[in-house]
């Protein structure tokens, strides 16, 4: 016999998730105009994303709680944007990392102001500071597996600490582009995302690409 709570449990869930996507775009179109995060009421952002306050707070204690999840959302597109790379780096093919690198310049590009956002509260909201390094961590954790994996065929210098270099790629990536996006054009990306693929595969391979 079917569960008679799944189904309002799915409901709730797919709501929660349609709000979440409704509040992330909204944040980001109001911090690209000049707004800042810690400005932003929770009616603003309620109204600019068409639901009531009621709603907001039905999903969300309150905008460190809405950053935290919105910041998963974020980081699973430069996740999606990574396995670009991560999914087929067997082939050993240096495009495909540019294709990955391509990718996360692009989502950070898309989502920059909410990320800047982030950084910001990270400093002095502990919840924020330590979603923040887990998201990371678990992100340099899937690239640890795709080293270990390259080393096992041969394909990545075995002397490398998988772990290490791992978590130092990941930072690195990450801190390139939270310094050197804001203020730069979109026509700087393919320069950043192929100085990034050109250091990546130069840390892990012997031979150029």
């Amino acid at each position: 016999m079917p569960s008679v709570t799944r189904k309002p449990q799915a409901k709730r869930q797919e709501r929660r998730e349609e709000i979440e996507r409704q509040l992330l775009d909204a944040t980001e179109r109001l911090m690209a105009a000049g707004a800042s995060f810690t400005e932003l009421s929770v009616d603003r952002l309620a109204t600019e994303a068409g639901i009531s306050r009621a709603s907001f707070y039905i999903y969300f204690e309150d905008k460190g709680y809405l950053l935290r999840r919105l910041t998963g959302q974020v980081f699973a597109d430069l996740t999606e944007a990574a396995e670009r790379w991560w999914s087929v780096a067997r082939r050993r093919d240096p495009a495909d990392v540019l294709a990955g690198m391509s990718g996360i310049v692009a989502a950070y590009r898309r989502h920059q102001p909410l990320l800047v956002a982030l950084n910001e509260m990270a400093a002095y909201d502990p919840q924020v500071g330590a979603t923040y390094r887990d998201i990371l961590t678990g992100i340099a954790e899937r690239l640890t597996e795709v080293i270990e994996d390259g080393q096992a065929a041969g394909a990545i210098r075995r002397e490398l600490s998988a772990k290490t270099t791992a978590s130092a790629l990941t930072w690195m990536v990450e801190r390139t582009c939270h310094q050197n996006l804001p203020g730069r054009p979109a026509s700087y990306d393919t320069e950043l995302a192929t100085t990034l693929t050109q250091i990546v595969w130069g840390a892990l391979h012997l031979e150029a690409p």
